[in-house]
Order: structure tokens, then sequence, then C-alpha cells
């Protein structure tokens, strides 16, 4: 019976926390979670160098997490409670242009007269797009819901739908020209396109409508990183008799009958691999939706949009360079912000030149100090990460992680120094700061989370990404579901939204709404 379980989860990202938490605390039964990674978390894990530098690899900073918020009452519903948020400086953010700056606060009511005061004949403009993004962050909601009822509830919901505007379906490049005329004002307010990974013209408004009204009340983070996360969540796990194991790569869902049962599994121990399998009668995948569909199912098992995802746009990666300081940054100017540093005030024009960082010239930048919104850090630390491609990586995706070469370790090196003097550019003496430095890049990024290409967003959340009714939670394969970011939208708390979603199919509604409330 130790390979039987009442539910089994692929991943242990934060949408695979979600289900594994809940599950076990709703349900009082066996979860087992399978993380490929030597370390718990998925995008919530941390690492440390040299005894002393700890960073965070996805969570930068979350919005919405002040006492009382809706998704603060969900995140405490996932830990128990276990995990605090400290409040970030009240200028959150600073923007970072060749010819301007801008300062963003951490409350609506400034940030909109800052724009009005910068961009007087633009004020009609500015508050429509205040109202606009609250608005179109209102549909997500009834998107959400839609996506998580019963069909019939479904069908009924989406010919309702219908009949209101959909700010899935412009891009955020057209709702900008349609509304403002003024280039600079444009640029300021989709300066945080990187918390998407797509600029302007390829994103959908209603991605960028969720991020920008999520940080309107200024940014959070985790105190002790967000390694805390899946600490609080394993305890649940493990209280109610479930497993979370590292070092387990889940390589084939079983399926029989249309219906999964179990999961393969490689495990490593010892330096040797050991074929596995485990058993339940509801399969999760945290793994992505292209992961999941095109290869972890079996090939033999037939799925009616395989092709069209085959098709689908792939997300673009990152680049991140994990920095360690010997002084405080306080010392520099720098007081717990993040910044996004651009090398040209067009985004498009950014994101289209996001390969020149192979040759030392990003484009974009955004630097964030994790040991100054963290009362636990031991050392000071800081990350760079900017925007790339994973095809120019993939030569070397099947070489040892830590012994791929001189001629990736040249490159890493040309792509970390450009990123440290494009932010130097502004801020000369940055680079007196640093003592340590380390570059990811994509294929770290795959090696470690299973993502297609190395993908840190799941699908792109463009205009076709929304026009796609069989991606959710739900899959055509009866009694296995999605979690994460596929299965709502990116980032910690898309992917929170994620797991309440999976989890809606997997309760009921009702049942989702006991566990929550109780």
């Amino acid at each position: 019976m130790e390979n039987q379980f009442d539910l089994i989860v692929i991943g242990s990202g934060m949408g695979g926390l979600t289900v594994a938490s809940i599950y076990s605390q709703f349900k009082k039964k066996k979860v087992l979670v399978l993380e490929r990674h030597f370390k718990l978390g998925g995008f919530t894990h941390t690492f440390r160098r040299e005894g002393k530098y700890e960073w965070d690899v996805g969570v930068h900073y979350l919005g919405n997490m002040q006492e009382g918020s809706h998704v603060r009452k969900l995140m405490d519903v996932v830990t128990g409670k276990k995990v605090t948020f400290n409040k970030m400086p009240h200028i959150f953010e600073k923007f970072v242009y060749p010819s301007f700056q801008f300062e963003l606060p951490s409350t609506e009511n400034e940030f909109q007269e800052k724009l009005k005061n910068l961009f007087p004949k633009e004020s009609f403009g500015i508050e429509k797009y205040f109202k606009d993004i609250k608005e179109a962050a209102a549909w997500f909601g009834k998107y959400t819901v839609t996506k998580s009822a019963p069909k019939i509830v479904r069908d009924i919901l989406d010919f309702i739908n219908s009949f209101g505007k959909d700010p899935s379906a412009i891009t955020t490049k057209e709702y900008l020209d349609k509304t403002f005329h003024d280039p600079k004002l444009k640029a300021i307010l989709v300066s945080q396109w990187g918390d998407y990974g797509l600029p302007p013209a390829k994103s959908s408004f209603v991605i960028h409508a969720l991020i920008a009204e999520h940080y309107l009340n200024g940014g959070y983070y985790p105190d002790g990183t967000a390694k805390k996360i899946a600490e609080a969540v394993k305890e649940i796990v493990e209280a109610h008799g479930g497993k979370l194991l590292i070092n387990n790569k889940v390589t084939e869902i079983i399926v029989k009958n249309n219906q999964a049962i179990g999961v393969k599994v490689l495990e490593k121990k010892g330096g040797q691999e050991q074929e596995k399998e485990y058993l339940a009668p509801i399969i999760v995948s945290n793994a992505g939706a292209y992961t999941t569909y095109m290869q972890l199912i079996p090939k033999n098992i037939e799925i009616p949009f395989r092709e069209e995802l085959s098709s689908m746009q792939k997300s673009p990666t990152s680049v991140i360079l994990f920095l360690g300081f010997e002084k405080d940054p306080r010392e520099y100017g720098f007081y717990g912000e993040n910044y996004w540093i651009y090398d040209y005030e067009d985004h498009d024009e950014a994101y289209e030149n996001r390969n020149l960082i192979l040759e030392g010239k990003p484009s974009m930048v955004y630097l964030s100090f994790p040991s100054l919104k963290d009362t636990k850090a031991t050392a000071h630390t800081g990350e760079l990460i900017s925007i790339v491609d994973y095809e120019p990586f993939a030569k070397w995706k099947d070489k040892e992680w830590k012994n791929r070469g001189e001629d990736y370790m040249a490159l890493k090196e040309k792509i970390a120094q450009g990123m440290i003097n494009l932010v130097a550019k502004h801020f000369p003496k940055f680079p007196e700061l640093i003592s340590y430095r380390e570059l990811s890049t994509p294929i770290t990024n795959e090696e470690f989370t299973g993502h297609h290409h190395g993908s840190i967003y799941g699908l792109p959340c463009n205009v076709e990404r929304f026009s796609k009714k069989w991606l959710g939670a739900k899959t055509p394969i009866q009694n296995l579901y999605l979690t994460g970011a596929d299965a709502l939208s990116p980032g910690i708390v898309g992917a929170l939204g994620g797991g309440f979603s999976c989890l809606a199919h997997i309760l009921g509604p009702v049942g989702l709404a006991k566990a929550i409330i109780s």
C-alpha cells in the first residue's frame, strides 16, 4: 500500500501546493506531491551560496497581501497562517528610462494624481484607465468562475458574458493607443510588463489589467523568503499522512479507459535512478499544459487539441543574475524597492531586441533586493532578470548542470556583465556592491521545472490564449486536472488561483466553499 494515495500532485509549485494543502485539510486524505528538483517549492523555493547568500528563484514581490484582502485570506488558508508578509517601501517600484524616471507609490490615488500632474492633457484618459483595469479584473473574476463551473452552467455563463466587453480580445497596445496620446505615459503604464512576459503589442489587455490592478496597493514580500510557503504546506500534508518527495521526476501519467489512475516516476537516489509507480484516483498536474498534454500523457491517448497546442506561440523565458553584496545597498541609495530599467522607451522595441543580451546589450533588466525585503536575511543580495528566447541555449540542454563547457560559461559571463552595465548606466556605483554573482539560463529553468523551453509563465497571455476554451483545470481525461499558471493565470497569485480553480472541479463549488470557510 506504500504506493497508493488518495490524490497525487505532479510538481510542488504554488498551484500544486495549494491543491495538496486544501485537499489534505478538507478531505483528511493522503496526498502525494512529486517534485523533480532536489528542493520543494517550484518557483517558491530558495537556494544559498557561500553559506550566507540566499535568493528566491521566482517570488520577487506580491500584491494584495494586506490583512483582510481576498488573496491574503486564500494564502492564509493554504499555509495555515504560517507565512507573514512584509510591506515594501511606499515607493515600491521605480521605472527607469533613458530620458526620465517614474516612482510608483503604494496608493491608487497618489499614483493617479502623479500621472495627472505629469500629463494634464491626458487626465480624462487616466481616470478612464483606472476604471477600465478594475472592470477588466472583474471580468476576469467572472471568467474564472465560468472556467470552474459545471458544463451546463459554463455554457449559460459564456452566453451571458458574450453580451459584455471582452478585455481579453484586444491587445494592451490597442487599448493604450485608443486611450492615450503621450508615448511616455503609455510607457509608464506598462512598465511592469515583465511580470507577465509580453510587451503591449503581444499581450492581452486583461492580463495587463490584472497585474496593474494587483499592485495598486503596493508590494509585499514573504518574511523568511517564499520557502516558508512550501514549509507550511509540507507540515499540513504530512500531518494528514501524505508525503512530499523530491528527486522524483514524473515520466508518464498512467491512463486506462480514458481515466488517470497513477504516474510513472524516475527516482534519483545515491546517483542512481529507479523506476516507480504511484497510484491514486485523482491526478493533478502542476507541470503546465504543454508538458502535461505533449509529454506526460501517452501519445496513443487522444487529446483533441494536441496539434493546436503544439502550434501555439511559445512563452519567452528568462536569465537571472543572482548577486551577493558585502556592503549594505542602502548606503548606495537602494531601500528595497524594485527597479525596471529599460534601454528603450518603446516596450515593443525593447522586446524585439531582447536577444541582444546575448551580445552583452540587454534591452531591459529588472532589479530586486531580496535581503532588504526580508527581516530574516543573513546577508545582502540582489537579483537582475531579463527576458530572452530559449533557442540560443538549446545546444547545451543535454549537458550536465554546472558542467556545460567553456563556451557556455563565456556566454553567461557576457550576459551577466551586460546586465550589470545597464544598471551602471543609471547607478554608476552599483558594481561596487557586488562580491558574488551567478547566472541561471532558460535551460536551468527547464531542467529543474520541466516546463517546456524553460517557460516561467506557462502559455503566453496573448489574445489567443484566452480564446481557448479547452485551456483550464479540466482535462479530457477523467480524474486528471491541471493546476497552476495554465489553469488560470501566471505568477504566484495566478498559480494560487489556478489551484483553487482546480479544487472547484475536484471538490465541487460547494465543497470548495466549505473547505475555504472551515
